[in-house]
């Protein structure tokens, strides 16, 4: 019977991995690691320092090497999870008349452990939602453009992610060069699409700063009103942030050992990774906004 239940876990997560990943924001803000396994359970990573300037001459000369200095992390890698239950005749039913199954439970139960996991990468895991155990992208940014022009009012978008820029090339980052996403708390965000003056939308020019970039809305129980960040797409972001990801969006089934041929059947919704910050000056968060 256990075969029979590894299978229907296999047919739900064929039918579950690609929605969810269509509703994450988390993981299009960063590079995803390829998933390494969930007996993945801690990784060592570096965060490696800045380097001093160069040097030019007209030949070279010793006295311009840095010593690479790793500061050696080892970190826990969190589990994103829900459970839920599936009516035992149902199940049977379906196994019976090989009819399709209904995924509708997993699926909610899989955009619940979705935002978790989102919250985990955009803010950062928290057990008493003060004190983070592990920074997201806004507790660990390493850049701070605090404003108090909030993005109700034409122009004050297009000043926030100017001022960001200028920060982050001020520490070394080519923030002119790369494209950039741009993510807001949801209030921010609408009110950036319906910023209008005389006829002239903000979003277009917005969009024309991030140098190819995105506009991303975050929920603001995730990301607080009158906050947003700005950071390196994945295409050129791994080298300052990635999302290490150790297990895939995916579905466990059983029963009640004490009624396994009648116990409704219980399922369970999972990935695991963990945000890994190797220079936080990459990462400007927006506040006042």
């Amino acid at each position: 019977m256990t075969n029979a239940y590894t299978q229907y876990s296999k047919s739900v997560d064929s039918e579950l991995v690609q929605p969810l990943q269509n509703v994450t924001v988390g993981r299009r803000l960063v590079y995803v690691t390829a998933p390494k396994g969930f007996g993945v359970t801690s990784v060592d990573w570096g965060k490696i320092s800045d380097m001093s300037g160069g040097y030019v001459s007209y030949g070279f000369a010793d006295g311009n090497e840095d010593m690479i200095d790793v500061a050696l992390t080892n970190s826990k890698v969190p589990v994103y999870w829900k459970d839920y239950k599936v009516d035992r005749r149902l199940y049977n039913g379906w196994m019976i008349n090989n009819t399709d199954m209904d995924v509708s439970a997993a699926q909610s139960a899989g955009y619940v452990a979705t935002a978790t996991e989102d919250a985990a990468i955009i803010n950062g895991v928290t057990r008493n939602g003060t004190t983070y155990d592990i920074n997201g992208l806004y507790q660990g940014a390493g850049n701070n453009y605090s404003t108090s022009a909030d993005f109700g009012t034409y122009g004050n978008a297009m000043a926030a992610i100017a001022g960001a820029k200028q920060l982050m090339v001020d520490d070394g980052i080519p923030a002119y060069n790369i494209p950039l996403n741009l993510a807001l708390s949801s209030e921010q965000y609408g009110e950036l699409e319906k910023s209008t003056d005389n006829g002239f939308d903000e979003w277009p020019k917005v969009l024309r700063m991030l140098n190819g970039g995105s506009v991303y809305p975050v929920p603001s129980t995730v990301l607080g009103v009158g906050t947003g960040m700005l950071l390196p797409t994945p295409s050129v972001g791994r080298p300052y942030v990635d999302f290490f990801l150790t297990s895939n969006f995916r579905t466990e089934h059983g029963v009640d050992s004490k009624h396994p041929d009648t116990s409704d059947l219980y399922g369970r919704v999972y990935s695991a990774g963990i945000l890994r910050i190797k220079h936080a000056n990459a990462i400007c968060k927006l506040s006042n906004i």
